[in-house]
């Protein structure tokens, strides 16, 4: 658990308020919804979360979280040109703006107040319940309600994968600007401190008292080291001598390479994605989520899964284009611009047998009016006794007693049996 805790001793003299410069969000509305994806690729959702007692105010909050994303991420590209952390977008009236997703938890606030850990735990749990789990997205968390006293954030996560959470406790350090607590808690949150960084907090050299080997104790400029003394964002560096956890030369994972940041200097790709028949097509990663033709640019390099869905009464047939072949994913590595259509076609197709002469079509699996589409199918001409079957018609041919169909569309056959010639009796 990685936890940023406030230097009491220095207090909030440093401070320049971040709002100072707010634009505040752009969007409406309270929702506990994820609203659909219009970002292509990992990405970080936001969320304002309130103890079930809690007063609503969602709308400062929301306007807070917002203009401290446009902080950390202008901070960001001034540290890397390259490089942003990619956020979930929405599309309101008043513009494209973050989608924010508002949560009033079930607990009351002295049910979360007793310790950060067990408040992060709680927290993250019930988000997930409440179907914030997606693989490709991390969590950064605004939670207004009382708060252990100096510890600003709460964070944790895995490197290049979602489920990651960046809980900022915004009542814990008053004074301390936001943005740099989420600064600090969204690396946590992408896997930061790698196992392997050279100057990782020992006991011995932890100035917070609460050891965790999850920050760097190289420089108190550093955006991870464990302690902050309330200073801007503004005067923090991301990884100090890039030697530990960005941008650096070592084998260990680099926060610089997640798939969660935007590489402002590669190009887009793009991905259209159609649909023949009755379906649609969703992505592994956010960004497809496609009925008829949809096309989304992505950055280069980008592996993405598609997956067929098929609709009411339809069954996936194949893949044309880009994707070929009836296996139901497809993994695309977007190098240059892709094209793929998934074709459906009907779940059932309608089957019709007859015959002529004495005789029966025996199925397998059974006949009936109508049969699965595109699965194996078998028949088999039975003769009455004194008759033999002759040949088929229809959608079979031949004179084999056995015949396998293709079930791709409606079908129909007719077994031919003819009487056999009796027996000249013989004289005695």
């Amino acid at each position: 658990m990685r936890r940023l805790l406030f230097l009491v001793t220095l207090g909030a003299a440093l401070w320049l308020a971040p709002d100072a410069l707010a634009a505040g969000w752009c969007g409406s509305g309270e929702t506990a919804a994820d609203r659909p994806d219009i970002v292509t690729g990992a990405q970080v959702h936001a969320i304002v979360a309130t103890p079930a007692d809690g007063p609503d105010a969602f709308v400062d909050d929301a306007n807070r979280l917002s203009d401290d994303v446009a902080s950390m991420s202008a901070w960001w590209t001034g540290q890397d040109p390259t490089r942003v952390p990619r956020y979930d977008l929405a599309v309101f009236p008043g513009g494209t703006c973050l989608d924010i997703s508002y949560v009033r938890l079930a607990e009351t606030a002295s049910e979360l107040q007793a310790s950060a850990t067990r408040s992060y735990n709680i927290v993250r749990s019930e988000l997930g319940t409440a179907d914030f789990v997606h693989p490709y997205k991390d969590y950064v968390v605004y939670y207004d309600g009382p708060a252990e006293q100096d510890i600003c954030g709460t964070g944790n996560g895995f490197f290049d994968q979602g489920g990651g959470f960046a809980i900022v406790w915004l009542n814990g350090c008053p004074g301390v600007p936001t943005d740099g607590v989420e600064a600090h808690e969204l690396l946590h949150a992408l896997g930061a401190l790698p196992v392997g960084a050279p100057n990782a907090c020992t006991p011995a050299t932890d100035p917070s008292g609460d050891f965790d080997a999850g920050h760097p104790c190289d420089s108190q400029s550093d955006i991870l080291f464990p302690q902050t003394d309330g200073r801007p964002l503004q005067q923090m560096v991301l990884d100090f001598n890039h030697d530990d956890y960005y941008a650096h030369s070592g084998t260990w994972n680099d926060m610089q390479d997640t798939i969660f940041l935007r590489h402002l200097n590669a190009p887009q790709v793009e991905l259209d994605v159609q649909v023949s028949g009755t379906g649609s097509v969703a992505s592994d990663m956010p960004g497809v989520v496609c009925a008829k033709a949809c096309g989304t640019q992505w950055d280069e390099g980008t592996t993405v899964t598609l997956f067929p869905t098929p609709g009411d009464g339809s069954r996936f047939v194949r893949w044309s284009g880009s994707c070929t072949g009836t296996r139901a994913d497809c993994v695309l590595s977007l190098t240059q611009t892709e094209s793929a259509t998934a074709v459906f076609g009907p779940a059932f197709v309608a089957f019709h047998s007859s015959v002529t002469g004495r005789g029966k079509v025996a199925c397998s699996p059974a006949c009936g009016r109508k049969i699965p589409a595109g699965d194996p199918f078998t028949l088999r001409a039975v003769a009455a006794k004194g008759w033999k079957f002759a040949r088929w018609s229809g959608g079979c041919k031949g004179t084999r007693l056995t015949c396998r169909p293709k079930t791709t569309q409606a079908l129909s056959v007719r077994a031919t049996f003819t009487k056999l010639k009796a027996r000249p009796k013989k004289n005695h």
